[in-house]
């Protein structure tokens, strides 16, 4: 309840502010694990892949958000959990195959940070390692253009990408990386 009050709020705070566009949304597999991996130019970009689904879903946020009063409590209560950057935090890792497992879907940002010159960076195995742990689908994602009114954002959805037909024909889970930064790339450099 309290999710879905908080992302109708959101939208059409987004809406009012920015001009955004959402491509292939009708990609989005509506039920099943599923992780949505996005590149990351902007701190607005959690919430614009939040709202572009009409599914409910889990996140990644820096653990030291958590730790401030407020805002801590509120993206608790968004399906937010810490992660602690710049290391291998297996106890994000875990909770995410724990979400994939009951069903669920999860934003991640394989890059880790936001990228400055809008460029794709090097995609960490996280992603692909909890995908292929759970079986869930991954749809690559690619946020282009600006948070600005008049140039205005887009997000474009690419087609799902089967973990496990993946890791039948061999693939491992670096594999599955070049994979999703490539559809990634092309999604980015599409028209």
């Amino acid at each position: 309840m309290f999710y879905t009050i908080a992302k109708n709020l959101v939208k059409s705070y987004y809406h009012t502010r920015f001009k955004i566009t959402v491509v292939g949304k009708d990609r989005i597999p509506k039920d099943g694990p599923v992780v949505i991996c996005s590149n990351h130019i902007s701190e607005y970009d959690p919430p614009l892949v939040g709202i572009s689904v009409d599914r409910d879903m889990s996140f990644f946020a820096k653990a030291e958000l958590f730790k401030i009063p407020v805002l801590g409590y509120l993206i608790s209560h968004l399906n937010a959990f810490p992660v602690e950057r710049g290391k291998s935090d297996r106890a994000a890792l875990k909770k995410s195959i724990e979400v994939l497992n009951e069903g669920n879907m999860l934003c991640m940002f394989p890059e880790g940070s936001r990228s400055r010159d809008g460029k794709l960076r090097d995609l960490q195995q996280g992603a692909s390692f909890v995908a292929v742990k759970s079986g869930a689908k991954i749809v690559p994602a690619a946020i282009k253009g600006s948070y600005d009114r008049k140039k205005g954002v887009t997000i474009v959805f690419g087609k799902p990408i089967d973990t496990k037909q993946l890791t039948d024909d061999g693939m491992n889970r670096k594999d599955v990386t070049l994979k999703i930064t490539e559809d990634i790339n092309n999604l980015l450099f599409s028209d």
